[in-house]
């Protein structure tokens, strides 16, 4: 594999929005949201941090719903790309920040969604990005998002960040687990053909209890 292939650039970076934009909102989200709405009826506005937006689809359909979301990308392609997908009407619910995962500190918040993102995290930036995500959460919020196992084709190839299933329960701990689900599969990517090898997580940090 091409180092060029490894690190794209804007370019690349649009034509990959281009590729992914016509798919719908992914499962993943739409179960977190069904779930948490129902939960939600008649609270205050719902607020989201996205991970990794790319292309924007799923953020579409947080803001359509009628979500605030910090939508937060490395690439500043993917913040053009998405203001151009926004309507206007729902523009007013919408921040965008372009900036890497790594170091960030989070508004409190609902929900942390990222969507195949946190596997670009650096390894060595992992535990800090994780404790990052648990203390943004509100007691009661939600995250939402994938990890890549370490039977992932990337895995060795790519500077990311790989996970066993006992690390990703490790993870899991302090939160209450409402799904976690490992799929091995023979796939694509925007690459090619891939093996791919990741774990779909929805975590809920508990509430706080009186005393």
């Amino acid at each position: 594999m091409s180092a060029s292939r490894l690190r794209p650039g804007p370019r690349r970076w649009a034509a990959y929005y281009r590729w992914t934009a016509d798919r719908p909102p992914r499962e993943l989200l739409l179960r977190t949201l069904d779930h948490i709405d129902w939960e939600g009826r008649g609270r205050r506005r719902r607020s989201a941090v996205e991970l990794g937006f790319g292309a924007g689809t799923d953020t579409l359909e947080l803001l359509r719903r009628g979500w605030e979301v910090l939508a937060i990308d490395g690439q500043e392609a993917a913040a053009k790309f998405l203001a151009g997908r926004v309507p206007a009407r729902r523009r007013p619910l919408l921040t965008t920040l372009v900036a890497p995962m790594e170091g960030l500190e989070l508004p409190p918040t609902d929900l942390v969604y990222a969507s195949f993102s946190l596997p670009f995290c650096a390894p060595e930036r992992f535990p800090e990005l994780w404790a990052t995500i648990g203390r943004a959460l509100r007691p009661g919020g939600h995250f939402a998002g994938q990890l890549f196992g370490d039977r992932d084709e990337w895995n060795g190839q790519r500077p990311m960040t790989f996970h066993s299933r006992r690390q990703v329960e490790a993870l899991g701990r302090g939160f209450r687990v409402e799904l976690l689900r490992e799929t091995e599969e023979a796939g694509r990517s925007f690459d090619g053909p891939k093996a791919w090898h990741f774990f779909d997580m929805i975590l809920e940090k508990p509430a706080r209890t009186r005393s």
